[in-house]
C-alpha cells in the first residue's frame, strides 16, 4: 500500500529548489523537527547507528535495508527494516517495512506514511472488513527515527500463513502487479510468492492463462467451479463502490486456496466516478457469469443501495468521522511541508461529498443503468 502524493511533479521540483538553498546548512530545518510532538497517537521508534541512518536519509536508492532497535507500546527489541521506494533527505516520508521475531515467530510490519491521504485508506480497508474480508487495521502512530519526529504514520500487518487459517485452507499466496491488467504470463516476472516459499508459480499462472484465452462458456464453468463468487463479488462491490480503478501501478494478492480469491492491499486511485465493473480482466470477467452477477448484485445493493441494517454506509461515516476526531492533533504538528490543516479538511470534505453523491452516479450511470435496484428503491 503505496504513499500517493498529489502532483508528484511539483512537490518534487520545491524539494529540490529548497534543497539547493540550504544544502550547506545540514539539516533541512523546518521539514523534520526533532521535538517530541504532542499527538495523542501511540509512538513507535526506530534507533539505527548513525552510519546507517545517514545511508537511509542521504542515498537516492531503492530497497535499502539496515538493522534497527525498535520501542513501541507492544514492547521493544530488535529486527531489520526496509525502506520501500525512493529515499532521500529531500523526501522525509518514506515508507518502511520491519521484519522482528516475536516469541520465535518471525512478524513484519508495514510502516507507512500517513497524510494526503490521512482517511482514506483506512476507511476504504475498514469496509472491505464489513464485507467479510481479512481486514489489515491501519493503526495510526506516530514515528521516530533516532528521536527525530517522522510524522504521522500507519502502522499494518501484511499478509502471511494466517490467511489460512482465516479461510481455513491451505493455499498459496501471491503478491500481483500486472503491467497488463490480469494478462501478464508467466506471472514470475511481476508477482511474487508469499508462500510456501518455493518458484512454482503454476496455480497464478493457470488463473490468469483461463481468465485470458479462455471462450465465455468454458470460462463461466471454470470460474464458478474454481472461483470463491461470494468472496470475489465482495471484493469487487467494495473496490467499484469507491471507484478504485486497476492500474499498472498497483498491487493486489491472489491466494490460491480450495478457491481463488483476492485480497485487496493498493487504493490509490480511489474516489474515481467511473463505471462499475473495473479493468482487471481477472475481475471483469466474473461477469460473465449469470451467477456472479447475482451475487455481486444483490452485494451492492445490500451493502451501499439499499436501506437497512446491511447498509455500511452509516458505519463508514462514522469511522471516518472517528479518524477525524482522532488525527486532528497529528495534522496540527506534523512536519513535513506540505501536509497541511487545509489538506486534512479538504480531504474530510471530499469523503462527505462522496457519500452524498457516489450512489445517485452509480444509479444514473447509463452502462449500469438496468443493473441495480431501480433508483426509486434506493435509500440515499
Amino acid at each position: 500500500m503505496g504513499h500517493k502524493l498529489p502532483d508528484k511533479i511539483i512537490i518534487l521540483f520545491l524539494t529540490l529548489l529548497i534543497g539547493s538553498l540550504l544544502g550547506g546548512c545540514g539539516e533541512f530545518v523546518g521539514i523534520l523537527d526533532s521535538h517530541n510532538p504532542d499527538t495523542g497517537l501511540s509512538e513507535f521508534r526506530l534507533y539505527l547507528s548513525d552510519d546507517q541512518f545517514n545511508t537511509l536519509q542521504d542515498s537516492v536508492s531503492l530497497d535499502i535495508y539496515a538493522h534497527c532497535r525498535y520501542e513501541s507500546n507492544e514492547g521493544e527489541g530488535r529486527g531489520e527494516m526496509r525502506i520501500r521506494g525512493f529515499t532521500s533527505r529531500m523526501l522525509p516520508k518514506k515508507s518502511f517495512t520491519l521484519r522482528r521475531e516475536v516469541n520465535g515467530e518471525e512478524i513484519k510490519i508495514a510502516l507507512d506514511a500517513g497524510g494526503a491521504p490521512w482517511i482514506s485508506y483506512s476507511l476504504i480497508m475498514y469496509a472491505y472488513s464489513l464485507a467479510g474480508l481479512p481486514y489489515l487495521e491501519l493503526s495510526p502512530i506516530s514515528l521516530f527515527m533516532n528521536d527525530e519526529y517522522l510524522g504521522y504514520y500507519n502502522q499494518l500487518p501484511l499478509y502471511d500463513e494466517s490467511v489460512d487459517d482465516y479461510f481455513g485452507e491451505k493455499g498459496e499466496l501471491y503478491k500481483i502487479r500486472a503491467f497488463d491488467l490480469g494478462r501478464d504470463v508467466p506471472a514470475e516476472s511481476m508477482s511474487e510468492k508469499k508462500y510456501p516459499h518455493d518458484d512454482n508459480f503454476s496455480s497464478l499462472n493457470r488463473y490468469l492463462v483461463n481468465a485470458a484465452h479462455m471462450s465465455t462458456e468454458d470460462w463461466v464453468d471454470w470460474a464458478e467451479a474454481n472461483v470463491d463468487l461470494e468472496d470475489l463479488a465482495a471484493y469487487m462491490v467494495i473496490r467499484d463502490y469507491f471507484g478504485m480503478a486497476d492500474t499498472y501501478e498497483t498491487n493486489f494478492y491472489v491466494y490460491a486456496g480450495d478457491k481463488y480469491r483476492i485480497l485487496p492491499w493498493d487504493n490509490d486511485h480511489y474516489y474515481q466516478y467511473t463505471p462499475v465493473g473495473g479493468n482487471n480482466i481477472l475481475t471483469t470477467r466474473m461477469l460473465e457469469s449469470e451467477e456472479f452477477q447475482d451475487i455481486y448484485r444483490d452485494l451492492f445493493n445490500r451493502y451501499f443501495l439499499q436501506a437497512g441494517d446491511n447498509n455500511i454506509i452509516d458505519q463508514l461515516e462514522g469511522y471516518s468521522e472517528s479518524l477525524y476526531s482522532l488525527l486532528g492533533a497529528a495534522v496540527d504538528v506534523e512536519p513535513f511541508f506540505y501536509l497541511t490543516s487545509d489538506a486534512f479538511e479538504a480531504e474530510k470534505q471530499s469523503i462527505e461529498v462522496f457519500f452524498n453523491t457516489r450512489t445517485s452516479d452509480i444509479l444514473s450511470d447509463p452502462y449500469w443503468a438496468d443493473f441495480f435496484t431501480d433508483p426509486d428503491d434506493a435509500s440515499r
